[in-house]
């Protein structure tokens, strides 16, 4: 990622240099769009990785006490990678068998030989290029000095990898554990856990390669920097970030990162769990875009016992910027999706991804209005504004709000507190506030300490549909919305002037076009030109009825 200056569209707060645009490679988006629209409809995400699942605190004592051991499985068969540094167990039948087929005649099947590539991918990135400290050898465990990789079945369980603490090899400033790991034999479309739900968003070869990048992360956190069970967001959302960083083609972090935009309010990044961390892989690349390479400097901060959240607020300081100023980029960024992403540098393919949920539609009249609340620290809420001032002038504006504030984020006691903050909304905006452009309008923010990003238009009174006559070559009308609210939906029939339907009446959404509240609807091509009748009902205001011109 470089430092270049990106186009910055939004009002900002505060600003950082964006990166150079990522790669932006094709997703398959029905899957995605099925995917974000179930998250939306829980406030969860899947847990893909058993890291944390390996990591409890009985099974943790047990281990020190001596009373069970690392219980790696065992599987008949075994290959090591040139270099020794990887060795990868699997079978050839039974449930964890591997498909045999071996297109190269060496003997060993093409899954384990991708396997041992996107290994050696993982390394070469992880540890050559980004320079992390490899993971600690394991003695004769599994073979050999390598790290061991086994490949099973893990479909019923629904985790892509699994990284198993296994032994304590230091106990201060930090614990360091060895690891090995597991990965699942196919990757199947047809795996489910035992609900029914898909094991995995993303299937085949593609989810080894991420799975290979993410969990070998995890045995580099937890054998040469600090094995913390009870602080999993970074550990995850490093990790996913890998998984980007080593194979950006392959966006299985953006069915996490959907979960976000479809509920900002649900996912803080203040919040440790490793849940948060898959939600929030993404925000690598902020913190990539920074000078320096701070998420190492955070491991290496959190290796030497500085807690995670407290690393990563003194790695951002050390790089010359804070970690609420990284932040305000990630909430800029969040704003710049689907229709509004072609223009985002930090998120991949942002066009893709779902627009940013509105947590609030307010109705604003008037010079001034003050609207307060509560939210966690680093929370991201999103609220839509219509505003009219004593002139009856008519705007729109778009507000991202989060509280950013670095010492918080740093106290482990105060992460997870509400903070309360005052949204002042006015037509005659003071010189501190944020100018909502295009609209004369401004807002201001206490406490200080946030970030906001704004976007507005002025909007522009019509009380006729147009384009009129509407050429039946293109057959989109717009229809304006008396006091409609975007994104809200309202019925639209087309009658004849005998005051029958000339085509079925249709659910249309409102939204802003020309600079006009409309709500958009298609005509029949098949219908015959002349004036008709609209008859246009919002379930709110008293339905009204307009001429159309057909041609």
């Amino acid at each position: 990622m470089g430092n270049d200056q990106g186009d910055v569209p939004l009002s900002t707060a505060r600003s950082l240099p964006h990166g150079d645009e990522c790669s932006r490679i094709g997703l398959f988006l029905f899957a995605f769009l099925f995917f974000a629209h179930t998250l939306a409809a829980q406030d969860v995400v899947p847990d893909r990785c058993g890291a944390g699942d390996r990591s409890g605190a009985d099974r943790i004592r047990r281990i020190k006490q001596g009373t069970i051991t690392g219980g790696r499985p065992i599987l008949a068969l075994s290959v090591e990678s040139v270099d020794g540094r990887f060795r990868v167990h699997y079978d050839t039948s039974g449930p964890h068998a591997v498909d045999l087929r071996d297109s190269d005649g060496n003997d060993i099947p093409d899954y384990i030989d991708e396997c041992l590539a996107a290994l050696e991918h993982a390394w070469k990135v992880e540890i050559d290029t980004l320079g992390y400290l490899p993971p600690p050898a394991d003695g004769i465990d599994g073979g050999s000095p390598a790290l061991d990789v086994y490949v099973e079945d893990l479909g019923p369980m629904g985790f892509y990898g699994i990284a198993t603490p296994e032994r304590m090899i230091r106990q201060s400033p930090t614990e360091l554990w060895v690891s090995f790991l597991e990965i699942d034999n196919d990757y199947s479309p047809l795996d489910t856990i035992p609900s029914g739900r898909k094991s995995y968003t993303t299937t085949g070869l593609d989810a080894l390669r991420i799975t290979c990048a993410h969990e070998f992360h995890h045995a580099v956190q937890n054998g040469s920097y600090a094995f913390l069970p009870q602080h999993r967001m970074l550990y995850e959302m490093t990790s996913t970030w890998m998984e980007l960083r080593c194979w950006p083609e392959v966006r299985d972090w953006a069915f996490y990162a959907s979960a976000l935009l479809t509920r900002p309010s649900s996912w803080p990044l203040s919040r440790s769990t490793g849940n948060n961390g898959y939600v929030w892989g993404w925000f690598g690349n902020v913190l990539a875009s920074l000078p320096g390479n701070v998420l190492r400097s955070t491991w290496e901060r959190i290796g030497q016992a500085r807690m995670p959240y407290a690393a990563l607020v003194d790695a951002c300081s050390a790089s010359g910027t804070t970690i609420d100023d990284a932040f305000c980029v990630a909430v800029e960024s969040l704003y710049r999706t689907g229709s509004r992403g072609t223009s985002n540098a930090i998120l991949p393919g942002a066009q893709d991804l779902p627009e940013i949920a509105v947590s609030s539609t307010l109705e604003v009249t008037g010079n001034r209005s003050v609207f307060s609340g509560s939210m966690a620290p680093f929370e991201v809420r999103s609220f839509r504004f219509n505003l009219t001032n004593p002139a009856g002038d008519r705007a729109n504006a778009d507000v991202i709000l989060s509280l950013s504030d670095g010492r918080v984020l740093a106290n482990d006691t105060l992460r997870d507190r509400q903070q309360s903050y005052a949204m002042t909304l006015s037509s005659n905006p003071s010189t501190s506030d944020v100018p909502i452009a295009s609209t004369g309008w401004g807002v201001g923010l206490t406490p200080d300490a946030h970030c906001i990003a704004v976007e507005g238009i002025a909007l522009l009174e019509t009380a006729s549909p147009f384009p009129q006559p509407l050429d039946l070559s293109s057959p989109v009308l717009y229809v304006p919305v008396a006091g409609g609210s975007v994104g809200d939906s309202v019925s639209v029939s087309i009658l004849d002037l005998s005051m029958r339907p000339a085509q079925p009446t249709m659910m249309a959404t409102i939204s802003v076009v020309e600079r006009r509240v409309v709500a958009t609807m298609t005509v029949d091509r098949t219908i015959t030109p002349g004036t008709y009748l609209l008859f246009v009902d919002d379930r709110r205001s008293t339905p009204s009825m307009r001429k159309i011109y057909i041609r």
